[in-house]
């Protein structure tokens, strides 16, 4: 009779335990977003960030639920167990697969990921499927986060970069056209000076490196002359025209730097840079700033599709019919024994306590 109490204790505390605390469904999904090493290593560290989490629940939270939960949620999220990379080729691929056939596919492709698994367990099936599927949105919003930092990054690099060299870049080459012109001045009056040196039977076909220009004739130095002239010109107005873009520039990576400031998600950042461009496009004046701005909505849109369009669910996240091990009848049954286990102990430690001794007894004698 003790023994089947104590199985009955047993059963009720295994029912409040497995049907309590212990009690999770898990729902996991397949997110398809093919990214590098160093790309996942990036999102995967800001994903379970616990203020990056937090930012974006304030933003985008989980619908249908309430906050006790997603403070739950959140908690979950910044330990990192929920979120896994999928290789394009496993080790289990690997070993079907010929030597020459995987280094031919590794030397074609530059992102090794297929995408992440992403998973949620909690207590009711239904809210670990919706956890499941908002965690999915919420790496896309930090992998669109992210790569917008680093383009305007990118950005500002290039502005100052570019700010430091292309006036230094334009005196070199302003000096060096006013050096081929005052050479070609010089010639010019040369070949006047001499009019036999342009009869045709005084030229010749040589090397026409600038240590052989002594060997030239004095017109075919003065049409080098001017072709350098030529040359340095079309330099000039290419730089030109690459300073007139930055500066158009320097204003939209100022504002640019501002929306990463204040965004709270990825999303944001989507629609503040697109806002800009919109601004931005009716100031506008020649095709040089034309050219530059449609680089930058370029920029925006080839990220934007690529993170937030394309990276969609392969498996969704489904609501989950079975709970996890230890099951709920598993845990009443361990509970049951345990508490029989330790019930016969008790009913019996007198006879254990005699058994003990003598077999202490027997081993001093």
């Amino acid at each position: 009779m003790v023994l089947l109490a104590a199985a009955l204790v047993g059963v009720s505390v295994g029912a409040a335990l497995g049907y309590g605390p212990l009690l999770r469904y898990k729902s996991d999904g397949l997110l398809n977003l093919e990214m590098g090493t160093a790309e996942y290593k990036r999102f995967a560290e800001l994903a379970v960030d616990a203020e990056t989490v937090r930012q974006f629940a304030a933003v985008s939270p989980p619908v249908g639920t309430d906050p006790q939960w997603v403070n739950q949620l959140v908690r979950d999220v910044a330990k990192g167990d929920w979120l896994k990379p999928i290789h394009k080729l496993s080790k289990v691929d690997a070993k079907d697969f010929p030597d020459a056939l995987i280094q031919t596919d590794k030397d074609k492709t530059q992102l090794p990921y297929l995408g992440v698994r992403v998973s949620q367990g909690t207590a009711k099936p239904e809210d670990a499927a919706r956890g499941a599927s908002w965690l999915g949105a919420y790496f896309k919003d930090i992998a669109t986060r992210e790569t917008l930092r680093n383009l305007v990054d990118g950005w500002t690099a290039e502005n100052r970069q570019f700010g430091d060299r292309a006036i230094e870049r334009k005196l070199k080459l302003e000096f060096d056209i006013e050096q081929a012109e005052t050479r070609s001045t010089a010639l010019k009056k040369l070949v006047a000076s001499y009019p036999d040196s342009a009869r045709p039977e005084t030229r010749q076909v040589i090397d026409v490196r600038k240590d052989n220009e002594k060997f030239m004739s004095p017109l075919a130095q003065l049409v080098g002359s001017e072709s350098e002239v030529i040359d340095i010109k079309q330099h000039i107005i290419k730089i030109e025209r690459e300073i007139e873009q930055q500066l158009f520039a320097k204003a939209i990576v100022l504002e640019a730097q501002a929306v990463l400031g204040q965004a709270r998600s990825g999303s944001e950042v989507v629609v503040g840079l697109s806002d800009i461009v919109v601004r931005f496009r009716k100031k506008v004046k020649t095709e040089a700033e034309r050219e530059k701005l449609s680089s930058i909505a370029a920029d925006i849109s080839q990220t934007s599709a690529r993170f937030l369009s394309r990276a969609q669910f392969i498996a969704q996240p489904s609501v989950p019919t079975m709970p996890e091990r230890p099951r709920p009848l598993m845990v009443m049954v361990l509970a049951a024994l345990l508490a029989c286990f330790l019930s016969a102990l008790y009913l019996w430690r007198h006879k254990l306590k005699e058994m003990l001794s003598q077999v202490d007894e027997n081993k001093v004698y």
